[in-house]
């Protein structure tokens, strides 16, 4: 096999897999990162429902069997989620924070 044939079957193989790869996203849409949150305090719990919220990660625990209990564990970093329901959470709400652009966000409508 001659080196123009080697460099032809390469540059077929990578358009063909660059045609695959091209249809991917369309077809595996993967989402916006999620996870499970706690609603804290940092200083002035806010008053209002659309409002950024201090909120800790939480660790969801717990044996996965049908009907087992889940075990919650508040994390120690903190960061801000905007909640767009029309509700304000107590203090220490667990809620499921969507990343949606560069911003964390969640609904409470309790």
């Amino acid at each position: 096999m001659s080196h123009y044939d080697e460099a032809k079957r390469l540059r077929v193989r990578d358009n063909a897999l660059a045609g695959v790869l091209s249809v991917l996203p369309a077809v595996m849409d993967v989402g916006s990162p999620c996870l499970v949150a706690q609603t804290t305090k940092l200083g002035i719990y806010p008053a209002g429902a659309g409002q950024f919220f201090a909120c800790v990660p939480v660790a969801v625990l717990g044996t996965e069997v049908e009907g087992g209990p889940a075990i919650f564990t508040a994390q120690t970093s903190t960061f801000f989620a905007l909640n767009l329901g029309a509700v304000v959470p107590p203090q220490g709400t667990n809620v499921v924070v969507t990343f949606v652009g560069n911003r964390w966000v969640f609904r409470y409508d309790a």
